[in-house]
């Protein structure tokens, strides 16, 4: 039986995400919190793109630009962790670990390896996790 205040498990999660599986196992309440810090999270990314857009004016070359993307990215998932459950961030970095072998995600040179450009690389680190923006009734941050 679930538990009163959690959403009842008709059926196992079939989400590749187990963030998003997380999610759905929320109370209404802890589900509101996460998506309080989604929107924190959004915000700074949202700082991140001025930045970008700062140093590219400046004539920053798009490696430099990702490299810092990347750094705030990873103190931006610093920041917003620091407002989740000991649990959730055990899930997220336990996530990473397994997928990149750092608890805040990949390094710039990962997501170089992946995409192929620096441009890529900067986009990447500014966008989020659809399927988990969605889980929290959120726009996906594009």
């Amino acid at each position: 039986m679930a538990a009163p205040d959690r959403a009842p498990a008709f059926a196992p999660c079939t989400s590749t995400d187990p963030v998003v599986c997380r999610i759905r196992e929320m109370t209404p309440e802890e589900r509101e919190e996460a998506r309080e810090v989604r929107i924190q999270y959004h915000h700074l990314l949202d700082r991140m793109r001025q930045v970008a857009d700062e140093m590219r004016a400046a004539g920053a070359s798009d490696e430099d630009i990702a490299r810092v993307m990347v750094d705030m990215r990873n103190d931006a998932k610093d920041i917003t962790r620091a407002g989740m459950s000991p649990e959730a961030v055990r899930l997220l970095e336990e996530r990473n670990m397994k997928k990149y072998g750092n608890p805040l995600g990949p390094t710039a040179d990962q997501l170089y390896a992946k995409y192929g450009s620096w441009a890529e690389v900067i986009d990447a680190a500014t966008r989020t996790s659809p399927e988990v923006d969605r889980e929290l009734g959120l726009e996906p941050h594009n």
